[in-house]
């Protein structure tokens, strides 16, 4: 009986343990806000460590971890995520609704490249604007607030 109690107590410690590491996402920072901004581009996501930012200069650090180049482009548009329009496998640049306000051209997998904005308040996507890779995916919201 001690060792079904004792077995159901370090099972109950791990589980806790493991649902606590969980925590989130790391485009899922609830109300939290930088303007040191690291993340990641690859087949097919763009992953970042916050996803709102304060007005003013915001500096993203993007990784490739993909197997093939990328580019990293901040765009404001009040378009909803992963629905701007697409003339062909790209969205032309510029088009109604958005603006393009930086970006990091192609860059090698494997490669760290960084990209300091300035950002006025409002909704941006973060993309890559490849051939097919904003339609696969490549795309995130971010907010900038006063």
């Amino acid at each position: 009986m001690r060792t079904q109690l004792l077995k159901s107590a370090v099972v109950s410690v791990v589980l806790v343990a493991a649902l606590g590491s969980c925590g989130s996402d790391s485009n899922d920072s609830g109300n939290a806000t930088s303007n040191d901004i690291t993340g990641s581009v690859q087949e097919w996501v763009v992953k970042t460590s916050f996803v709102t930012a304060k007005a003013g200069d915001v500096k993203f650090t993007i990784t490739n971890k993909g197997t093939i180049e990328h580019e990293f482009l901040v765009v404001k548009t009040d378009i909803a995520v992963g629905e701007i329009p697409l003339d062909g496998d790209i969205f032309a640049e510029p088009t109604d609704g958005i603006e393009v306000i930086g970006e990091i051209g192609e860059f090698a997998k494997g490669t760290t490249e960084t990209l300091t904005v300035t950002l006025d308040p409002g909704n941006y996507q973060l993309v890559c604007n490849l051939p097919d890779h904003y339609s696969a995916g490549m795309n995130l919201g971010f907010t900038v607030v006063a």
